[in-house]
């Protein structure tokens, strides 16, 4: 954030907080405006499957969405029964992923960066260092993922059970995901991170997060207790 590699800028509409960067060479003034009009036209399919099937926002298990329904909904609702979550636990990933698509492919640019509250999906073209917010954890921001080019697209969800306002049922101070899907790794980050009831579970909880195919890698901090492992390569800041 802040770096002269990018153009950044918020764009925000109720409950979504987007921090937006785009490589220097493709920004163009109306970016914030696009993003807006994104925003609204994802929460408006979101609140009309909502007020047709109010289980969807409000369930916290599966819910199957119907067919027909846009992408977006689908995603989710298969995001939720791989993840054993309830859809909602997908929709800042989801929403991520899809503002960061209409970005690259409205400003053809090589490098766009979307964060939804702690959910990030990127599109890269060099290296970025994506360090761990743990809260009151002595490994904070310690801890980070080296996202080289060739791994992207690609989707980075972090859940707290003692940062933000996220309901969560775990006590970690950090539970971060690698998925190609903005869906998936955000639906994961949060089940992941209700299974950390205490910190002699985080080795425990990180193999099994990572017996998942979809994820690629995981950073599960809990006090001074650190589970890491996959694909991607991880430094100490």
């Amino acid at each position: 954030m802040g770096n002269k590699r990018w153009t950044s800028f918020r764009s925000a509409y109720l409950e979504t907080d987007l921090w937006v960067a785009i490589d220097m060479d493709h920004y163009r003034e109306d970016a914030g405006r696009f993003t807006t009009d994104r925003i609204l036209y994802y929460r408006g399919i979101l609140e009309k499957h909502i007020a047709s099937c109010p289980e969807f926002r409000d369930s916290l298990t599966p819910v199957v969405a119907p067919g027909g329904e846009h992408r977006i909904i689908t995603e989710m609702s298969e995001a939720a029964l791989a993840a054993g979550t309830g859809p909602m636990s997908a929709v800042a990933g989801a929403v991520a992923e899809y503002v960061c698509r209409d970005l690259l492919a409205e400003y053809e640019a090589g490098e766009v960066i979307v964060e939804n509250g702690g959910d990030i999906f990127m599109k890269l073209t060099a290296p970025v260092t994506v360090a761990v917010h743990a809260g009151a954890s002595p490994l904070s921001e310690k801890i980070a993922m080296q996202i080289k080019p060739e791994e992207t697209p690609l989707a980075l969800c972090c859940s707290s059970g003692t940062v933000g306002h996220s309901l969560s049922f775990g006590m970690a101070d950090a539970c971060m995901i690698a998925c190609h899907s903005g869906a998936g790794a955000d639906a994961f980050a949060t089940a992941f991170c209700n299974q950390v009831k205490n910190e002699g579970l985080v080795y425990e909880v990180t193999e099994k997060a990572l017996g998942q195919p979809q994820i690629i890698s995981v950073v599960i901090i809990a006090g001074d207790k650190l589970g890491i492992g996959g694909q991607i390569e991880i430094r100490i800041v």
